[in-house]
Order: structure tokens, then sequence, then C-alpha cells
């Protein structure tokens, strides 16, 4: 049967495929990212502090939740908002958890850090570094047809990129240091077209649902 996957399951998944999961086990929650003026605490007055030092990376097991105020993205994914008992999850296939995978900051950054590990794989070929990552997410070879496709996208993401490259900087930089490597414009731009490809692969449907 076909069902897509849960709100942790695709949280835990992207952050596997990408190198940024942190397996430690134990310990308090923890708050990854969230938008602001979503999550209020009238009564004590308590803020959502960002996790850092790779705290958020946690699995989302360990994302902190609060009745009448659970976490955003796991609730676009028909997540509990825990005010009730339920004996099972109800599957769903709205179309919010595109809105979230491909805006969200968790899922941009784990596109990011994709991009980046394809970028050194693929040694600079772009065709490689396409199927790496489509290899790496879907444990299958890339067909030829959506080589084709995927190639499109990312040369017409480039186009855009070097017409304005400060889009680029905004998309690499707001979400995660850039390294010494990257500090070409020229670099910035590609890396930046690839992450655009990287979302694109973990936005498939093949990648959200089990099959």
């Amino acid at each position: 049967p076909h069902f897509r996957l849960t709100a942790e399951e695709i949280r835990d998944q992207a952050l596997t495929v990408s190198g940024l999961l942190n397996p430690k086990l134990h310990g308090p929650s923890i708050m990854p990212y969230q938008p602001d003026n979503i999550w209020q605490s009238v009564w004590n007055g308590a803020q959502w502090k960002k996790a850092e030092d790779g705290n958020q990376y946690r699995r989302a097991l360990y994302v902190f939740q609060k009745r009448t105020i659970p976490y955003p993205s796991m609730l676009s994914f028909d997540g509990s908002s825990r005010e009730v008992c339920t004996q099972r999850r109800i599957r769903t296939n709205t179309p919010l958890v595109k809105l979230v995978t491909l805006n969200d900051p968790v899922y941009v950054e784990t596109g990011v850090a994709l991009a980046r590990h394809m970028q050194q794989q693929g040694a600079k070929h772009i065709a490689a570094c396409i199927r790496w990552g489509y290899e790496t997410a879907m444990y299958k070879p890339l067909p030829d047809n959506k080589l084709t496709v995927l190639q499109q996208l990312y040369n017409d993401a480039l186009q855009e990129y070097r017409k304005k490259p400060g889009n680029a900087d905004t998309l690499l930089v707001a979400y995660r240091d850039m390294p010494e490597a990257a500090g070409k414009q020229k670099d910035k731009t590609e890396l930046a077209a690839l992450t655009v490809v990287a979302n694109a692969i973990m936005n498939l449907d093949e990648f959200l649902i089990k099959s």
C-alpha cells in the first residue's frame, strides 16, 4: 500500500539523507526552527529558544511539544494537537506538506547540506552530482529521463542566481554558514542552484510516500 510518511519520519529522513541528523539519544526535549509569533505561553512567559550546537538536528522524537501549541510543521502534516487522546493518527495527503517541505527552514537547510555533499561526490560534473544525490535519497539509480529534467532545473536555477546573486546569498547564508571553499561568487550560485535540485529530489512523491 502507498501512504505518506508521518511528519516525524519525513523530518528525520530529510536530516539523515542530508547528513545533518544528530543521532544522540536521551536527554531533554529540543526546540528546532520555528516561525516567530506562533509559540506563546501566556501564563509563565516561557520563550521558544532555538536549539544550537547540533541539537536542532536531533530526531523529531525530541522536539518540544505543548498542548494547544503543537510544532507547526508537524501540525501541517496532520499531526495531533494533543488536546485529546487518539488511537491512531489519520493518514492524509494534505497539500500543506509541500508548502512545508519546500519552504520551511528545516527542509531548506537539509537541501543545502545535501547539495554540498552532491558537489563533493560529483567532482563538479553536474550529472554525476545529481545522480549521487538521487541515489543517496532513493537508494536506486536515477533514470535518464528524470536526470534530464533535474539538469534542466539546475540550469534554469543557475541562470536565475547568476542574474541575482544576492538571492543565492540569502538562500545559503541564512540557513548555514558558508564554508571557505564556497567563498567565490561562482561557487555560491552553483551551490544555490544545486540546492534547488536537492530540495526538488526531497519533494518527490517517492521520497515522501511509502511504497
